[in-house]
């Protein structure tokens, strides 16, 4: 029988997602994916509700807390700034659309969403303080940046990361203006 490990149902749950969308996270849709039995998937999950919300653990994990780190590893601020960019830019558009649409319908999705808002801000907020802004600068800086982000993504989600990236860059160079 073929073993499956949890991280490879939260690999393809996040594939789903992006070439399938959120109605395709199905138990029968995952199992037949892997090309394993539903029991395979009831060793490791409860329940649906319980493969989302470790799937949407692995997905802030994977989308915010590993972005962070990458990010903390630089010591200029300004820096952290654009490597954090550069990452959202070449991060998967279509998987946060995805679950930003799914966090509408669904409480677990939500909950993960408006933790990945909150925590996104918040570091970012830190990373305008840091370069010179003051408090509230920061976050309103923060806000305007998250809001290009999650708008670009919703309304341009077909942009080459390149195009994404080159956009992002012309805010990034208006704030160091500032």
């Amino acid at each position: 029988m073929k073993k499956v490990d949890k991280k490879q149902w939260f690999i393809v749950g996040l594939d789903v997602l992006e070439k399938e969308g959120f109605t395709r996270i199905t138990i029968d849709n995952l199992c037949g994916l892997l090309q394993i039995t539903k029991g395979a998937f009831y060793h490791h999950f409860k329940n649906i509700d319980g493969y989302i919300d470790s799937l949407m653990k692995y997905w802030l994990e994977l989308n915010t807390f590993e972005f962070i780190r990458e990010v903390d590893k630089l010591q200029d601020a300004k820096q952290q700034l654009q490597k954090l960019a550069d990452m959202a830019a070449y991060a998967s558009i279509r998987n946060e659309s995805v679950i930003r649409a799914w966090g509408y319908s669904n409480p677990i999705v939500r909950n993960y969403v408006l933790q990945a808002d909150t925590i996104r801000l918040e570091y970012a907020a830190k990373l305008n303080e840091a370069s010179g802004l003051n408090t509230k600068q920061a976050m309103d800086m923060a806000v305007i940046q998250y809001s290009m982000l999650i708008g670009m993504q919703q309304v341009c989600s077909a942009l080459l990361p390149e195009q994404f990236k080159e956009l992002q860059d012309i805010v990034l160079n208006k704030f160091r203006e500032i």
